[in-house]
């Protein structure tokens, strides 16, 4: 199939992201922190993912093709029909995130303004937008999964049901439909996620350049590594907040299917804020006890402190490498365009491997770790992650694509093991 033939290299993708995270973090260094514009790395990953796509398209690696004999009318019908439809759900998401009261706090301000600079953006920029993309990267059968399509047969069935004279068809119908039932759930997934992978990239870009502004003067060891890993997370969360905000031809990550089980939800919704605080108050998380005290570590010494950030901050730049590696496939509880080559070419679950890995073995060099309640709830966490991976295996499965790989790659965690 050409989305396993033909995907992204992981290494293309990371570059992208880390030039693009440096990059902006070199500008705000120089011109100081801009906090109105502090969503403009994500925009201009999502250019580069695009341009990096269409040089693909022109070396016949992807679906898409450009029209060279446009019929100038039915392309506009076509771009205001998709301008239409997605202009009233992005003006009615900006606002009831406004109204919702969880999202009035201090945290959560940098997404309400992310949102309201997006609606702005899109009542200008819309049209134009749908325009070049249906000229430019024009595919039927993305016309077919168009999600804006399938809202506009959605809003036509429902009106059909009732207003139909007979009264045999009830509009709920419409949303028994599986396919449909997939668009409105994709929607609320990413309506559920943009808000935490946007306030986190306002969290560490304000940090990355705080710490070079103002404490990297000191120059010391431990001062670099949280800089660092400022930056580590910075990339992991830039490239994520691009994969949920933006599902677009320019970027080829249509989400192609959505798992519909309460389980897989509900596993994969209790590892994300605010519902992890849920668990982490039934298990204690082992990752609370890390600190940069050398008199909490089991040698209690300055030296073995550096080894164990030096530990830490492998570990999570090993781990960043994988995240970022999916590209614009980044996504919970859904299926995008499969990633089989690096670490996915090696383990089906990568990302999990090193995140538990990460949190059990810089844990268990603190004191505060080797106690029952600590312990237990490692193991708790742990079987949560490993409880999602499964789940998510038997969403996948379900398409021929995954099933193949799972052949090709035949181990979840461990080669060889597990």
């Amino acid at each position: 199939m050409r989305s396993m033939q033909h995907n992204i290299s992981p290494h293309v993708y990371v570059a992208a992201t880390l030039g693009t995270t440096l990059a902006f973090i070199a500008l705000f260094i120089q011109r100081g922190f801009q906090p109105d514009y502090f969503y403009a790395p994500i925009l201009a990953l999502a250019a580069v993912y695009g341009l990096i796509n269409l040089v693909r398209q022109g070396k016949g690696l992807s679906d898409f093709r450009i029209d060279t004999k446009p019929d100038f009318a039915k392309l506009l019908r076509r771009a205001l029909a998709r301008y239409l439809v997605w202009l009233p759900i992005f003006y009615i998401a900006a606002h009831a995130y406004r109204m919702a009261p969880y999202y009035n706090s201090p945290s959560s301000q940098p997404a309400l303004y992310f949102f309201d600079t997006l609606l702005k953006l899109y009542l200008v920029g819309g049209l134009p937008y749908f325009l070049l993309t249906l000229t430019i990267k024009s595919s039927r059968v993305e016309d077919f999964y168009d999600p804006a399509v399938r809202i506009i047969h959605m809003i036509k069935q429902t009106l059909y049901r009732i207003f139909h004279i007979d009264g045999t068809h009830s509009p709920l119908q419409v949303f028994k439909k599986r396919y449909n039932r997939k668009v409105l759930l994709n929607l609320l997934m990413r309506a559920y996620f943009i808000p935490i992978m946007v306030s986190q990239v306002y969290a560490n870009l304000g940090q990355s350049v705080t710490f070079a502004a103002n404490r990297f003067d000191d120059h010391s060891f431990i001062t670099v590594l949280f800089w660092l890993m400022a930056i580590l997370w910075l990339c992991d969360v830039i490239n994520a907040s691009v994969a949920y905000c933006i599902e677009s031809r320019w970027l080829e990550n249509r989400t192609r299917s959505i798992d519909l089980s309460i389980t897989g939800w509900a596993v994969c919704l209790f590892c994300y804020y605010p519902l992890n605080s849920v668990t982490g108050s039934l298990f204690p998380f082992a990752y609370t006890v890390v600190n940069s005290n050398p008199g909490s570590l089991l040698v209690p010494e300055l030296g073995f402190l550096y080894v164990v950030k030096l530990l830490e901050i492998s570990l999570l730049a090993l781990h960043i490498y994988i995240d970022v590696s999916l590209g614009t496939s980044v996504a919970n509880i859904s299926l995008k365009k499969l990633q089989t080559t690096g670490p996915y070419g090696v383990v089906r679950h990568p990302g999990t491997t090193t995140k538990l890995a990460f949190w059990l073995l810089i844990s268990a060099c603190y004191s505060a770790f080797w106690s029952w309640p600590i312990i237990l709830g490692q193991l708790a966490w742990s079987a949560l992650y490993v409880g999602r991976a499964l789940t998510e295996e038997l969403h996948l499965r379900q398409h021929e694509e995954y099933r193949e790989y799972m052949e090709k790659v035949r181990y979840r965690f461990i080669p060889g093991l597990l």
